[in-house]
């Protein structure tokens, strides 16, 4: 799905009410929300293991565009994707697990 699709998918979902969902890979729990413009995804609440996130984390549209570019190549198990996009967004699992999560 294209980027821009899923972003308002994805906010429109997390504007009515937030969401607990787990990571892909380390399967840890996190909340997802939004407001005013952005996601937000802090420690979760009602399941566990939960994320080791210290404080709330905001995700702009920018940087949920740019790691949703890389998503698809991860997926294929393209070696080193994930090590890239880290290096330029510390939300890389959480916003794969949105990804994972919406675009159906």
């Amino acid at each position: 799905m294209n980027g821009e699709v899923l972003w308002n998918r994805i906010t429109s979902e997390l504007h009515q009410s937030e969401k607990e969902l787990k990571t892909l890979k380390q399967g840890r729990w996190f909340i997802a929300s939004y407001s005013n413009g952005k996601l937000y995804v802090d420690r979760a609440k009602n399941n566990a293991p939960s994320s080791e996130i210290s404080t709330q984390r905001q995700i702009s549209k920018e940087e949920f565009l740019f790691v949703h570019s890389y998503y698809n190549r991860w997926l294929n198990g393209e070696v080193g994707v994930r090590h890239e996009v880290s290096r330029k967004s510390m939300n890389t699992a959480y916003i794969f697990a949105l990804i994972d999560k919406f675009d159906k």
